[in-house]
């Protein structure tokens, strides 16, 4: 099942139904295939939609420098994109990422300014707003806060829903984990005014469970993990917590396992937070019984991780997982 076209720059992936690895006594699992986006993550659709959208409010133009917070597949988009509209781009970016992150915003022509892996992306931030005010011509896009992300997603949104009509298919759960939160807070909008019963999970590495502890009323901790992406240290602004029925944990073995499973056994070439997906969708699964339908999202690409492939990656400055 495929809203691919030929030569289509970003989005109209394939929505795939997990066939290999499914359990026949569970519900179906159906998994949008982000990873298939040019620069081989989600975070294509959100930089191009946000340069669009910016350009048109008079907000940039070319010629200017952009700067985003990122642990690289949206660094690399926003590279990708800048540097066909004319943008010079400054990501600032944690230590501990994968060498395959930074060789791809550098061939783009970003540029890394690189921060402490304990402060993550909180110190990002405060790095980026001093960067761009001592640097007349910069703008900072700000993913985590800018609605413009959450707004992206929508067009996902209803490309799945026009997928699952035509297959005559009606979605009960949705399933996706939370960096910036826009991912889930696009699809997850469309989804439940289409389909009002649907019910939402959002997923969070439990290393850094914001939403998972201020929902059950625990103190909360950020700790350092690896699940690039996932768990910024905070709730984010753009996940509207309106739209999240239930909040689930997932480790990071349960991500790196489950990526190799699809790796190797479902023929998927994903990264390990398309795993932690599955992982918790396949969780959800087996309550379920096999008429329901569960969908997810497939974030990024394996070849992003083949530097650290068994997911331990302490030698880059961030303490891994067992």
């Amino acid at each position: 099942m495929s809203t691919t076209e030929p030569g289509a720059g970003h989005g109209r992936t394939e929505l795939y139904e997990l066939r290999h690895i499914a359990d026949p006594k569970a519900a179906r699992i159906f998994a949008k295939c982000e990873f298939r986006n040019p620069t081989g993550s989600h975070k294509d659709r959100v930089f191009s939609y946000m340069i669009d959208e910016l350009e048109k409010a008079g907000t940039i133009s070319p010629g200017m420098t952009l700067v985003e917070c990122s642990t690289g597949n949206g660094g690399a988009a926003l590279s990708r994109v800048g540097a066909q509209r004319g943008y010079r781009i400054v990501i600032v970016m944690p230590e501990g990422m994968t060498e395959e992150r930074r060789k791809q915003i550098a061939s783009w022509g970003g540029t890394v300014v690189e921060t402490s892996a304990d402060g993550f992306l909180l110190e990002g931030e405060e790095t980026a707003r001093r960067y761009v005010a001592g640097h007349p011509g910069s703008h900072f896009l700000d993913q985590s806060t800018n609605e413009l992300n959450w707004r992206a997603w929508r067009a996902c949104g209803r490309e799945i829903v026009a997928d699952l009509r035509a297959a005559g298919v009606v979605p009960g759960h949705f399933v996706c984990s939370i960096g910036t939160g826009g991912t889930f807070t696009g699809i997850a909008d469309v989804l439940k005014d289409t389909h009002p019963g649907l019910r939402t999970w959002a997923v969070e590495v439990d290393r850094s469970a914001a939403l998972y502890a201020k929902r059950n009323g625990l103190p909360f901790e950020h700790h350092t993990h690896n699940m690039m992406g996932l768990g910024p240290g905070k709730v984010p602004s753009n996940l509207r917590e309106e739209l999240v029925d239930e909040v689930g944990l997932i480790t990071g073995d349960d991500g790196w396992t489950t990526m190799k499973r699809l790796v190797s056994v479902e023929g998927l070439p994903v990264g390990p937070t398309a795993g932690g997906n599955v992982f918790a969708a396949q969780r959800l699964a087996r309550t379920l019984p096999p008429e329901e339908v569960v969908v997810t999202v497939l974030f990024d690409s394996a070849w992003k991780y083949f530097s650290i492939w068994d997911g331990r990656y302490a030698q880059y400055g961030t303490e891994a997982e067992t």
